[in-house]
């Protein structure tokens, strides 16, 4: 400990104070009783690399020695700078450590001197030194104490033995300050960047000397947060209450007692659950309740209606929500069956198609049948142009039907996006992952309308082009063969012309 090793000398006149961020110490010693250099080397090396540590000797004729951390190098200007002291003279020393917040720790050299300022500052002082350190740090913050102590924290701050074994909060106090913004307007904030979990001592030890200070501060804060607008102006703390009625409270911050149900809506209010939602439910009944008392003086039978009342709360929301997921999934459901009534329709108009062309044909053999020649040369030259029209007209028509019916998909594809786009912002991400069962559904959906399209397609131009070479068989007149006349002639001119 610090303050054993500068005892190890024989100094006198020790006095030693700290205040949040500066530890100091100063004390005397004749020449003849001077300690060995390691004496200021060995304390200077006691003390953590986060923090500065100054040593300066003064003799009376006011010449100063800078203790230099290089043993080698300053043990030899000590020497000469004793050698230059006269013997009778006394030596005054000033010992300096400014202390840096580090890794989430910080120096503490002294409890008692440290406790002793703290408990001289105002109010507002402590929030402000605590808010400096704190707002180094994004979960908690261990003070490291170098000096005798017991144990005691809050659920972000640790006050320790050095060495101690820590474990990490789980507290997550820049969540906590993110959703206090979001739901309280606290003018100072800026200012005191602190919660009332900074405040609420967890363990703790009897006589604490910080636990009433820290009690205060808890509910300063506590109420600060519950209010719907607050602000702390020198001795008072004023806020706003908007619920069924508005009302405006004002306290003196230095006698707040120790109401711990404060504290307990506050948590309730921000742990779990939408703290907007609790936030409005617990101020509609405290502006109700506050009628008569002041706010400082609520009991447990407000804590309980705030829950009564979240408790109903919850009971029409969960209806509400599971018949907001009941229609969702019916939606689906509709989206899904459309997607693959679609899909089917392109064999509906394929098996009309199919029924059109022989509906065709047969009308043709039942008109050959009545004609003065019956069945003899069936496919006449005009008969198979006819139905190779047909055909052709059959084929343009398969390509108008795929169109159409991937068009008509792709509606259905974008209406269900718009559907999951639309309800993002109601239910969470993992309500919209149930709901729409990771578009497992769809996807399946998708698949079986891909290998069915491509087996319909392949029927369909299949049939077209056998029925097509059944036609140019039968024909007495094939086209094949007319067009390969005209093409001859067509040779035959282009070679007369050269």
């Amino acid at each position: 400990m610090l303050a054993e090793l500068l005892s190890l000398a024989e100094i006198r006149d020790i006095i030693v104070s700290e205040r949040m961020k500066v530890y100091e110490a100063s004390f005397n010693f004749d020449l003849n009783n001077a300690p060995d250099y390691s004496y200021f080397f060995n304390i200077i090396n006691f003390i953590p690399q986060r923090d500065n540590i100054k040593i300066t000797l003064q003799d009376e004729n006011e010449r100063i020695f800078e203790v230099s951390s290089s043993k080698a190098e300053g043990e030899e200007e000590y020497k000469t700078f004793l050698k230059n002291t006269l013997d009778d003279e006394t030596i005054n020393v000033k010992l300096c450590i400014d202390k840096k917040v580090e890794e989430n720790h910080f120096s503490i050299y002294s409890y008692d001197e440290f406790v002793k300022d703290i408990l001289m500052l105002s109010i507002e002082q402590v929030m402000i030194a605590f808010s400096g350190l704190l707002s180094q740090v994004s979960t908690f913050l261990v003070f490291d104490v170098y000096s005798p102590m017991t144990m005691f924290a809050t659920k972000t701050m640790f006050f320790v033995p050095y060495r101690s074994q820590i474990t990490n909060s789980e507290f997550n106090r820049k969540q906590r300050m993110e959703s206090c913004k979001e739901v309280s307007y606290f003018y100072n904030f800026d200012t005191y960047e602190v919660l009332p979990d900074d405040f609420k001592i967890t363990i703790n030890y009897e006589s604490n000397p910080l636990t009433e200070l820290f009690q205060k501060i808890t509910m300063l804060l506590s109420i600060s947060f519950i209010a719907t607008s607050s602000s702390i102006n020198g001795r008072q703390l004023k806020g706003i209450i908007n619920g069924q009625r508005t009302m405006e409270y004002c306290c003196d911050i230095n006698n707040i007692p120790d109401n711990k149900v404060l504290y307990r809506i506050y948590n309730w209010i921000y742990t779990d659950g939408s703290p907007i939602d609790k936030a409005i439910i617990a101020r509609n009944v405290i502006s109700l309740h506050c009628k008569h008392v002041s706010i400082i003086e609520i009991d447990d039978k407000v804590m309980a209606s705030i829950q009564s009342n979240y408790n109903l709360y919850l009971k029409d929301n969960v209806k509400d929500y599971l018949e907001l997921k009941n229609k969702v999934a019916e939606f689906i459901s509709d989206i899904v069956s459309k997607t693959g009534e679609y899909a089917t329709s392109l064999l509906d108009k394929f098996k009309s198609n199919l029924i059109a062309i022989f509906g065709f044909i047969f009308s043709v053999i039942l008109a050959n049948i009545v004609s003065d020649q019956p069945l003899n040369n069936l496919f006449t030259r005009e008969i198979t142009v006819l139905v190779e029209c047909v055909l052709a007209g059959s084929f343009v028509y398969l390509f108008i039907c795929y169109f159409q019916s991937r068009y008509e998909i792709e509606k259905v594809y974008e209406s269900y996006e718009q559907l999951k786009l639309n309800y993002k912002d109601i239910l969470t991400e993992d309500d919209l992952l149930e709901t729409f069962g990771n578009d497992e559904g769809l996807n399946k959906m998708k698949k079986t309308i891909s290998k069915s399209e491509k087996l319909y397609l392949g029927v369909w131009i299949v049939f077209l082009i056998a029925a097509l070479l059944i036609v140019e068989y039968l024909s007495s007149n094939p086209t094949y063969q007319v067009i390969g006349k005209e093409l001859d002639l067509f040779m035959q001119n282009i070679k007369k012309m050269f």
